[in-house]
């Protein structure tokens, strides 16, 4: 009998600082008869600089989640660990992505912060 997948809940098998990298995931699990999808908060892929601050999910259905975890650690296909990144929590199994404020995004931003807080007390 076959399983009612529509009450069943979803989880995050891994998180990929890429999309291509989530895809190449998602194609090997796929082939192994585990399904799983892409999400990620880059606008469809129109704004790809977004897919790793944000970093790109690999999810699928809870009850494959150990079958999926197994699947790509021994395809060698799972992230590795950014040094200073998060490690997943033990209770939630889910890691904090934080968005850098640092490099020339950073700095811009904070000069343009400074120049309109200038131009409100001077004029």
């Amino acid at each position: 009998m076959p399983r009612d997948r529509s009450t069943e809940k979803t989880t995050v098998f891994a998180i990929y600082s890429t999309r291509r990298d989530a895809e190449v995931a998602k194609e090997y699990l796929r082939e192994s008869d585990i399904e799983a999808f892409v999400q990620a908060d880059d606008a469809g892929g129109m704004h790809p600089q977004m897919q790793r601050p944000h970093g790109v999910k690999l999810v699928g259905m809870s009850g494959a989640a150990q079958d999926a975890y197994e699947a790509l650690d021994v395809a060698d296909l799972l992230p590795q660990p950014v040094e200073g990144q998060a490690e997943p929590d033990e209770a939630t199994g889910s890691a904090d992505l934080t968005m850098s404020t640092g490099g020339v995004a950073g700095v811009l931003g904070a000069a343009a912060v400074l120049l309109i807080i200038l131009y409100f007390l001077l004029a």
